[in-house]
């Protein structure tokens, strides 16, 4: 019975393997009427050529997000895309495109789908390091699996011919599209039979837009050319004509040339110039008499419509770019000098920085530079796409070994070293950022990548927010395109991060700021550190840092009574409207207060942060006063604590208390001690007060901050250590 059953699978497995590749590999071929038929209700996915079906690829590959500042009438459009599905899922080796690289890639693909291009090359150029080979690799893997699909078909001539008792098969060598067999100067009416009137719209692009001129410019190649009119006077009949011609789906195959042909600078230019196959030149001789109809055709026929694409821009590539320069000029390639063969590819090339001089000083430069548009790809220059590099590489889990923020910062010091110091638009923008010192580094690095990644810091002021203006964030965008040339390479990244969590990931606790500060201080060399590492950016980000979580703990530890302090406030805003030495009831809470020196500057030092003295005290109650009567003409109908009055100082209130929030306990050995034992038995030994406020913090820090339990415990720790409240008094 086991064998039985094992034999039962194997036919199964076979079967299901049967199943899959026959839907898979199998190339549909059509009859000339199906095949317009297919056109008439499907008309703007049949009618594509290679450009077109390139940029519908990488529009259904690539995800447009959402704008993070909707209302934003400074907005520049620099939208976040997902690019996963076209460089990452799938791939072992997937390359990972930050948000400069996204809006300037896609860009440039707007530009095929409105025509503009013909007669272009276009090379992606950066420095070694970058992922340029990644790039284009799953680039054209994401291309050949989107062909094979029914809405990324495209479709060729094939010819099927019985003529005299002789029968010969072929698909077009330079995998012209169907259409193209219908005579150049008959096109137009043709299509506009064929369309359906309902078609108003689509039929009016059709005769207006450029991305369809190719439809009615260009002529079948030479060998269909010549067989369809052959035919045409050996039968005497359309109909019989047509009846020959099939289409069939474009089978893109890089392995085997056939619609993708990638060259690397090793790779030898063949010595087959011209190409045929003997067998069809004798069925053709036979049809149609000896050198009729010539099948001959270039290896150029087997990327028409196609992508033509260079590894790097060197040895044999050299002269693959340098040949192309007439049949980018051109469109045309001849065959020994005298068949013009027709070609119409999507010509890509890599080439690094230092390459460029091939091309500037070739003879025929300027006129072949104005084939070329550049494309940059440069090292990552956003936080979120650094980090994917390090998840990609070392698994998600790495996350749990760090403290929030940590492996962010990590990846900051590596894109520092990419950056360039000297920003005039930043400078022009804001002249004295060093009065965000709490919250950048000296030359706006810090800054700069949050604008990078699309994000405006909320620590902005509202003047600064102000003043960054659609026209300034161009400017500061085009500053990251010049960067990322520079600096740690993709490669130095993966070793500098692996070499540092070797070091660190073993060590008691979660790894933290004073972790990366060390490594990069101490472990890297100083003169890597020197060369790569913006002076003083280390300390800086480590302030930056301090600050964040300074606040972080505080904000935790806030644990006051809210009503009280609602309380307080509307004590305070009812005194201020009596002489010192009053003794009245308020209205609002139903307490009595005595009006004192002491009774406003205890509470007005909760507002301004600071101990008042007796003139302060009078001055800012006064001014309370005046603030209050204006509230009583102008907010009559709210009550006092939906009043702007009452929201602003009870935002000073508890902002003043949480800065506060700490200093009661960072000398308190017990409060230390009690954050050690936190989760275990001892815990239970503290006093009451004590174990209140830590159960509070860890719980808010967890809650609010992303902390496990173990982090929020060991930042509070590093808040102490650190000292970090005398650091930001």
């Amino acid at each position: 019975m086991r064998g039985h059953d094992s034999m039962d699978n194997v036919k199964r497995s076979i079967e299901t393997l049967r199943v899959n590749l026959r839907d898979k590999e199998k190339i549909r071929v059509f009859s000339f009427e199906e095949f317009l038929e297919l056109t008439r209700k499907e008309p703007q996915r049949v009618l594509r050529n290679i450009f077109q079906l390139f940029h519908d690829m990488i529009k259904t590959h690539v995800v447009r997000g959402e704008d993070e500042y909707p209302e934003d009438p400074e907005s520049i459009g620099f939208t976040k895309y997902d690019c996963s599905r076209l460089f990452v899922n799938g791939s072992d080796n997937p390359f990972f495109s930050d948000r400069l690289f996204a809006n300037r890639f896609i860009r440039q693909i707007e530009s095929l789908r409105q025509g503009s291009q013909q007669n272009r090359i276009y090379i992606y150029e950066g420095p070694h390091g970058c992922g340029k080979s990644t790039f284009l690799n799953n680039l054209l893997r994401s291309f050949e699996n989107y062909t094979e699909t029914e809405e990324g078909q495209g479709f060729e001539i094939f010819w099927d011919m019985a003529v005299d008792n002789i029968k010969v098969k072929f698909p077009c060598p330079s995998h012209d599209h169907p259409l193209l067999i219908i005579p150049k100067a008959y096109r137009v009416d043709f299509l506009d039979r064929l369309l359906s009137e309902n078609m108003t719209e689509f039929k009016h692009r059709l005769s207006h837009e450029k991305e369809y001129e190719w439809l009615f410019e260009r002529e079948a190649c030479t060998i269909c050319k010549s067989i369809f009119w052959a035919l045409l006077d050996k039968l005497g009949s359309l109909d019989k004509v047509l009846d020959m011609v099939k289409a069939r789906n474009y089978k893109f195959d890089r392995r085997l040339g056939e619609g993708i042909s990638v060259f690397n600078p090793g790779d030898k230019p063949t010595d087959d110039a011209n190409l045929t196959d003997k067998r069809i030149q004798t069925g053709l001789d036979k049809i149609f008499g000896t050198n009729v109809v010539k099948y001959m055709f270039s290896l150029h026929a087997k990327t028409n419509n196609g992508i033509y694409a260079l590894m790097d821009i060197k040895s044999h590539n050299k002269e693959r770019l340098l040949e192309l320069h007439n049949i980018i000029s051109e469109g045309v390639h001849k065959l020994n000098g005298i068949i013009e063969e027709r070609v119409s590819s999507l010509f890509i090339a890599l080439m690094n920085p230092e390459d460029k001089e091939i091309i500037e000083k070739e003879a025929g430069a300027k006129s072949f530079q104005g084939r070329i548009q550049y494309n940059k790809i440069a090292y990552i220059m956003d936080v979120p796409t650094e980090i994917k590099v390090y998840h990609s590489i070392f698994g998600n889990d790495i996350d749990l070994y760090f403290l929030p923020r940590v492996l962010d910062n990590f990846a900051r010091v590596i894109i520092s070293s990419r950056m360039v110091a000297g920003c005039v638009p930043l400078k022009d923008w804001i002249p004295d950022i060093g009065k965000y010192k709490k919250y950048c580094d000296e030359s706006g690095f810090l800054l700069r990548m949050e604008i990078y990644g699309g994000i405006i810091p909320p620590w902005l002021s509202e003047e600064d927010r102000k003043k960054l203006t659609a026209s300034v964030r161009r400017k500061l965008i085009a500053e990251g395109e010049r960067e990322g040339e520079k600096g740690f390479s993709g490669r130095d990244s993966i070793r500098i991060f692996s070499d540092f969590f070797r070091c660190y990931s073993e060590k008691p606790g979660l790894i933290n700021m004073s972790n990366v500060s060390d490594y990069f201080k101490h472990k890297i060399g100083s003169n890597l550190r020197d060369e790569k590492i913006p002076k003083n950016f280390i300390t800086s980000l480590t302030g930056w840092y301090d600050y964040q979580v300074l606040g972080e703990v505080r904000e935790a530890l806030y644990f006051y009574n809210e009503d009280q302090i609602s309380t307080d406030i509307q004590n305070y805003i009812w005194s201020v409207n009596y002489d010192l030495g009053s003794k009245v009831r308020c209205e609002w809470t139903g307490q009595e207060i005595v009006v004192s020196a002491e009774f406003l500057k205890t509470i007005g030092a909760y507002f301004v942060g600071k101990e008042m003295h007796d003139q302060y005290a009078a001055n800012f109650a006064r001014d309370t006063q005046k603030k209050y009567v204006k509230i009583v003409a102008q907010e009559r109908d709210k009550k006092i604590t939906e009043t702007e009055l009452y929201l602003e100082l009870f935002k000073a209130y508890t902002k003043n208390l949480k800065e506060k929030a700490l200093e009661p306990f960072i000398k308190s050995s017990s409060f230390v001690d009690a954050v050690k034992c936190f989760g275990t038995r001892e815990f239970d030994t503290f006093d009451t007060r004590i174990k209140l406020h830590v159960t509070h913090m860890v719980n808010s820090l967890v809650n609010k901050f992303g902390y496990t339990e173990q982090g929020a415990k060991e930042i509070c720790l590093y808040v102490i250590d650190n000292k970090l409240v005398e650091k930001f008094a």
